[in-house]
């Protein structure tokens, strides 16, 4: 054996410890050793020293074996220890053996001492490797679970949704995005089906990002839609085992509708500036052949003094015309790009160009508009085109729901608009009320129709940013913009500016 054997011997007899020695000596163990034959100096030796084998003699004078083993134990030590003892008794070699001793050696048979002591540090080694194998894989198991805890915590952080889906793409773990956006609890996700998890997800089958990436062995990309107008960027990554074949696939499910509406509402808004400056050029070629009919009936008018019927319907060929150059002008104003400085304008005005621009849309759908405007109102403080588009927004929007309740005429088929003057705390406001008898807002929709992208009009028939725009212009020139509705009867959207001027002392108060 290479190297020193470091021996605790528990022996009261000198003589008997040093026959011990010579006995490892001989058996080709160098040695250094160390007799002790009290509890006291027992502690003292195991508490400066490193030892790698104890043999004890039964019983000493003041303790037992036992008393030494249970002391070994209380200091969390495990050495080899080997009684070398007279005859003890049945009895107390099995109390002993239950204690933690590992050999008994007969004093009057030391030749069993080598072989029992190569037998006990092999099993000591073995022991120790063991100890060593098992805190590495319990350190390596608390590092893992702290590594699980800060991944989870991780993932969990992400609000898109992460699945983890086997090969029957069933679900074997998720992150809290997923559990929120289901509404479902994490441990009732486990072992559920994608399909019961997306029933109105728009691909299947083939068309299955994560179906493609089990048999492509890469990253699939896919753009799904749901039932509830939602459009979903779709990734599957592949998960390998060590011989390469995909055995599961991690699902990341974003919400991207946003950006699509985004992107087409500034496709659509490039198109409305590219229709804009193509009818404002179309607008300025009309104006001149209206202008000239207005003139040569004008010559035919005064030439037509004495045929009243014929100066009639020159009359009538003057007051076309010169609708026809109005409705030009209020186009031209309209898309005519303007620096973004608030004014005092009349509100009048403003619903007069807006009108002149929707009258006979509503006119040709059966509408019956009625414009009830209080006298004497005062100018207000803002942007005349950005006023005049939130006019048209609401205009339209009244257009819409009425015709959805009513296909043709019908003298419910009504647009009421009013305006009065007010007063708001210490400030006074301009007051506009319109009122149509349409379909009307569901109560659950009422809170979020100033939402961005949020519309009650089916797919392809809105973006949903009219009246969040007109919300936000409305805010930017310090005024309010309502709405009331009852479902299946009418929606009233109110308007209030706040006056450029001071007004007249008998404005009425907003109770």
């Amino acid at each position: 054996m290479s190297g020193l054997l470091n021996v605790l011997i528990l022996e009261e007899c000198e003589a008997v410890a040093l026959e011990l020695q010579r006995c490892l000596a001989r058996g080709g163990y160098p040695i250094r050793s160390c007799r002790v034959d009290s509890v006291t100096a027992l502690k003292q030796a195991l508490g400066e020293e490193a030892w790698d084998l104890i043999l004890s003699n039964y019983r000493l004078p003041s303790f037992t074996a036992i008393d030494a083993l249970y002391l070994l134990q209380s200091k969390g030590l495990d050495l080899p220890f080997i009684l070398v003892s007279a005859p003890i008794g049945e009895e107390n070699l099995v109390s002993a053996m239950k204690a933690g001793a590992h050999d008994y050696v007969m004093q009057g048979n030391l030749g069993r001492l080598v072989p029992a002591v190569e037998r006990e540090m092999r099993e000591a080694a073995l022991r120790r490797q063991r100890r060593e194998a098992q805190d590495t894989l319990q350190t390596s198991e608390r590092q893992n679970r702290e590594l699980s805890q800060q991944f989870r915590a991780l993932l969990d952080n992400i609000p898109d949704s992460l699945t983890l889906l086997d090969g029957d793409l069933r679900v074997v773990w998720s992150n809290l995005g997923t559990s929120r956006l289901l509404n479902r609890g994490l441990k009732d996700l486990s072992g559920l089906h994608c399909s019961s998890l997306w029933p109105d997800c728009s691909a299947r089958q083939n068309n299955c990002p994560v179906r493609k990436c089990f048999v492509s062995c890469q990253v699939e990309k896919a753009v799904v839609r749901t039932d509830d107008d939602r459009s979903w960027g779709v990734r599957a990554f592949p998960v390998s085992d060590g011989q390469g074949q995909v055995v599961s696939v991690i699902k990341m499910a974003s919400d991207i509708t946003l950006q699509i509406q985004m992107r087409e509402e500034a496709s659509r808004a490039g198109q409305l500036a590219s229709l804009g400056e193509l009818a404002a050029g179309v607008a300025h070629e009309i104006n001149n052949p209206i202008n000239g009919i207005i003139n040569y009936a004008q010559i035919l008018a005064d030439q037509f003094d004495d045929d009243g019927d014929c100066r009639e319907m020159v009359r009538e060929i003057i007051d076309e015309g010169e609708r026809v150059a109005n409705i030009v002008k209020n186009l031209l104003d309209f898309a005519k790009a303007r620096p973004e400085l608030k004014m005092p304008v009349a509100v009048e005005d403003i619903l007069a160009a807006s009108l002149a621009l929707t009258k006979s849309q509503l006119s040709r759908d059966g509408i019956r508009l009625l414009v009830e405007m209080s006298q004497d109102l005062p100018p207000v403080l803002a942007h005349l085109q950005q006023i005049q588009q939130v006019l048209l927004n609401i205009i339209s929007n009244a257009r819409y729901a009425l015709n959805q309740k009513y296909s043709g005429s019908d003298p419910h088929k009504t647009f009421h608009i009013e305006s009065e003057a007010c007063v708001l705390g210490d400030q006074r406001f301009v007051r506009l009320s319109f009122t149509d008898r349409g379909i009307g807002i569901a109560p659950e929709a009422l809170n979020k129709v100033m939402d961005p992208f949020y519309s009650t009009k089916p797919s392809g028939s809105g973006t949903g940013l009219g009246l969040s725009i007109s919300h936000g212009i409305i805010k930017d020139h310090g005024g309010e913009i309502r709405l009331f509705s009852k479902q299946g009867h009418h929606t009233r959207v109110v308007i209030e500016l706040p006056v450029a001027e001071e007004e007249p002392k008998d404005s009425k108060r907003r109770d």
